[in-house]
């Protein structure tokens, strides 16, 4: 009787250490839902322009930048602004990096994962969209928020609740349907820019 026991022991650790390897001992709050109507918004609307990313000073914003963008489904192409033969209807250019916070989880690592760290953290992207036909104007889109991030065991606790993910939360469907409200937000202003432009 005692054998089947710690083999069912064993186990349960090397699951829960598989776990972690795998990124569930970490947990990040994602943006507010979107309200019915904004995920509607969303939902119904399109752009007829395309968006060309300028390069920044620190590549992976850009880089960032362009996935998300292309993953709202708001726009007929978005690339690196290098990519394009002809002008793009917009340039986006990252306006400021966010960033998350740097914290040693040190009492975390010496518990193995027994006292949690938890920091309040920073997401989103503040960038402009400048159409191409008038480059003397910018059209400002800022997508940010703040919450906690939790490191170690009790993150597995937190995962379970509707709010909180274990996932990239940049790739995450919330944080995608986030940014494209903050730029259906501005469609009176896009669309008279991609009309103009065309």
């Amino acid at each position: 009787m005692r054998k089947p026991l710690q083999i069912a022991i064993i186990l349960a650790v090397l699951a829960l250490v598989a776990l972690g390897f795998g990124g569930g001992c970490a947990s990040t709050s994602l943006p507010p839902r979107l309200t019915d109507a904004q995920a509607k918004a969303v939902e119904t609307t399109r752009f007829k322009a395309t968006v060309g990313v300028e390069p920044y000073q620190f590549p992976v914003y850009a880089e960032k930048l362009i996935r998300n963008l292309r993953a709202t489904g708001l726009f007929e192409r978005v690339d690196a602004l290098a990519a394009f033969a002809e002008p793009p209807t917009f340039v986006a250019r990252v306006d400021r990096a966010i960033y998350g916070t740097a914290a040693i989880p040190l009492w975390t690592g010496l518990s193995l994962g027994l006292i949690p760290t938890t920091v309040s953290e920073q997401h989103g992207h503040a960038f402009s969209l400048v159409p191409t036909a008038r480059r003397e104007q910018r059209i400002p889109i800022v997508f940010s928020y703040r919450g906690p991030s939790t490191l170690g065991w009790w993150a597995l606790v937190l995962n379970l609740t509707p709010d909180r993910t274990w996932r990239d939360v940049y790739s995450h469907p919330r944080f995608i349907q986030g940014l494209a409200w903050q730029l259906v937000a501005r469609e009176r202003e896009i669309s008279a820019y991609a009309k103009a432009g065309s």
